[in-house]
């Protein structure tokens, strides 16, 4: 019999009718399974484009301009060494002097560019000689590997001096934020204030439309881990994944009707009503459900109470910017599974929705003044730290929280907190301070923000 089997292993293997896969034993009669092991592959290098200041470029001959774009590391891996790097086109052809190598504008190292985090591209580029069309084309390198999602191709026309035109700065479209509106035990009642609004899975399913009036719950069973919704007038809906209640544009409203939350200063105000999109989500790495609001960061911004409304106009575009900042510095972490939301409404800067944007209006306006507009140090937007009042003279980021100081973030004389008592952390920009520079020195916002926070600029980082 072992000859037998030999022989017709032989067979096989002549006729090419054995998998290469399986391995024939004379003694053993069975098959076996040779299965590879499966590689296991680097963490992804991925980013996203947060910022173009060009789009399409119109020069003239011999031309030179300068280009910026901001782009957010939204990969595990951190970057070391980063570069923007000439993929194709005729890139070559707009070269400078400021460029690392004819193939490469720029190359940025020092300081890892971690998960979530923004870098800014600076490249000048020098049109050539001859009119005509032309592409630029861009991929970001990091630690010498092309970046997923790096690529940009901006088309350049060269043209004639006599039909040049002005071209406008473009910039990519206001970002959205999630705020924690903070937790609840199990259920939360809504009430449609204005617009349309669908009730939908995170997944995208449709569940339930509704209008002005409407009202419904939300709730969530920490023991069999199920969503449930109910809207007035119909059946419940549950789901073992959350649902979100999705606006129809960010003027739509709805009411968190179980909130009574009334202004110190006057009950008639509560604050209960937001913007735009809600969701209940319950969270494992910070335990509970928590309420989450979605909303340009514009409104965000509106639905502070960091100022009154009687306050000076100048002080008030000064603190917006400087809460814009802060809240924009946050916005990366917001792909991070480990955290739902990127700032709290407490925590964080003190958000009280629609209320709050409607009994100050000179806020509202002084936020729309400054739209996009952030602080930045070498060109990258910072922390911004503000509080009520120092005690003469501000203090350093290191004496309060540890770690290395910040250089924007140095001590400055605040003579007209002198000899009172501190009030707050004493970092960044004494609001009170501000307002007596603002009133009785005729400061401007840029003046106050560029004095509290050392060597800084105010930049435009959205439209």
């Amino acid at each position: 019999m072992k000859i037998f089997h030999a022989l017709l292993l032989a067979f096989f293997v002549a006729t090419s009718l054995v998998p290469s896969s399986v391995v024939y034993s004379a003694t053993v009669k069975k098959a076996t399974t040779v299965t590879a092991k499966k590689k296991v592959e680097a963490p992804k290098k991925t980013t996203q484009l947060l910022l173009a200041s060009e789009t399409a470029l119109r020069l003239t001959p011999g031309e030179t301009i300068q280009l910026r774009f901001g782009f957010k590391n939204t990969g595990k891996p951190s970057w070391k060494v980063r570069e923007m790097r000439l993929v194709g086109g005729d890139g070559a052809l707009f070269a400078t002097s400021s460029w690392a190598t004819t193939s490469t504008p720029v190359i940025i190292s020092g300081k890892e560019l971690s998960t979530g985090r923004l870098e800014f591209f600076d490249i000048a580029v020098h049109a050539p000689e001859q009119i005509g069309s032309y592409q630029i084309k861009l991929g970001v390198f990091a630690d010498g590997e092309a970046v997923q999602g790096g690529s940009i191709i901006i088309p350049a026309e060269v043209i004639n001096s006599e039909s040049a035109e002005e071209v406008s700065i473009v910039l990519l479209p206001e970002p959205r934020i999630r705020v924690a509106l903070g937790k609840v035990d199990s259920r939360v009642s809504i009430k449609i204030s204005a617009g349309q609004y669908s009730v939908n899975l995170l997944d995208g399913t449709q569940i339930r439309s509704m209008t002005l009036g409407d009202t419904g719950a939300f709730e969530y069973d920490t023991e069999t881990k199920v969503y449930s919704f109910k809207m007035s007038g119909a059946e419940t809906v549950t789901s073992t994944i959350p649902f979100r209640l999705l606006a129809d544009s960010s003027d739509s409203r709805f009411i968190l009707t179980d909130k009574k939350d009334a202004a110190k200063w006057n009950k008639s105000i509560v604050y209960n009503e937001y913007r735009d999109t809600f969701e209940l989500r319950w969270s494992d790495k910070i335990i509970g459900l928590w309420m989450i609001n979605e909303l340009p960061i514009e409104h965000y911004l509106k639905g502070l109470v960091e100022t009154g409304n009687s306050e000076p106009y100048e002080l008030q575009k000064a603190v917006y910017t400087a809460a814009r900042t802060y809240a924009y510095i946050y916005l990366p972490t917001a792909t991070t599974p480990e955290r739902m939301w990127d700032v709290h409404s407490v925590w964080d800067q003190v958000y009280k929705g629609y209320a709050a944007e409607t009994s100050n209006p000179n806020g509202s306006r002084a936020a729309e003044e400054t739209r996009g507009t952030v602080v930045t140090y070498e060109h990258k937007p910072v922390v911004t730290p503000y509080f009520t009042r120092s005690n003469g003279m501000t203090r350093g980021w290191k004496s309060v929280w540890g770690g290395k100081d910040k250089p924007w973030l140095v001590p400055v004389v605040a003579s007209y907190d002198a000899g009172k008592k501190m009030l707050g952390h004493g970092v960044g920009m004494s609001t009170l301070d501000a307002k007596a520079r603002v009133q009785t020195d005729g400061w401007n916002f840029d003046q106050v923000l560029t004095y509290y926070y050392t060597g800084v600029l105010l930049e435009k980082v959205y439209n």
